[in-house]
């Protein structure tokens, strides 16, 4: 029920139940009651039938753009805020409920998952394994790229989906310069024509 709520307290569960903070103890020593119990359940299948109407913010950043290519040198980190609903988010753009930062796309390495001029989500929290794709910073050069990482021989390899273009080999001495900013969670187009 604490999970359910988002709350560390049982306190804090029976105060969004509506019942009062010491309902609590009477639940640590009796248990829950039956009442209380279908009460819970009714909440918890309403909130999977309705979304909930959270706003999360994305940061967007007009000025910086990631290379699908040779590298992107990106001098300004001005963003504007952009609230979405998370409904949109899990619906529209089918990601989980979170702040994100969202850059556009420059060059054609990443044909055909991305083009030229495409928007990603960028997850600055995400766990970054093998085979994902990400936003990284190489002395001051920004990519998107494959993540492969050989722990055998020590290096990480930034790979391109178009063959055209070479990987960027970091070895053990290099990684160091090496800052994932994060997984992009999603890519989509604005080429869109306004009548």
């Amino acid at each position: 029920m604490k999970k359910f709520f988002n709350v560390s307290s049982l306190e804090d569960v029976a105060e969004k139940m509506g019942y009062s903070r010491n309902t609590a103890s009477t639940w640590r020593s009796k248990g829950l009651t039956s009442s209380v119990k279908l009460k819970f359940t009714s909440l918890s299948v309403d909130k999977v039938k309705k979304p909930q109407n959270i706003k999360v913010n994305l940061r967007y950043f007009d000025d910086v753009a990631a290379s699908a290519g040779y590298g992107a040198i990106n001098s300004s980190a001005n963003f504007s805020l952009i609230p979405v609903s998370g409904e949109f988010l899990e619906k529209v753009l089918k990601v989980p409920v979170k702040n994100y930062d969202v850059i556009r796309v420059f060059g054609d390495s990443m044909e055909p998952f991305a083009q030229n001029g495409d928007m990603v989500i960028i997850d600055l929290d995400a766990d970054i394994k093998n085979g994902d794709i990400i936003i990284a910073n190489i002395g001051g050069d920004v990519y998107m790229k494959k993540f492969l990482r050989n722990p055998i021989q020590k290096e990480i390899k930034l790979t391109s989906l178009n063959s055209f273009y070479q990987d960027i080999v970091l070895t053990e001495d290099k990684i160091v310069e090496l800052k994932i900013i994060g997984k992009v969670r999603c890519k989509f187009s604005l080429d869109m024509k306004v009548y």
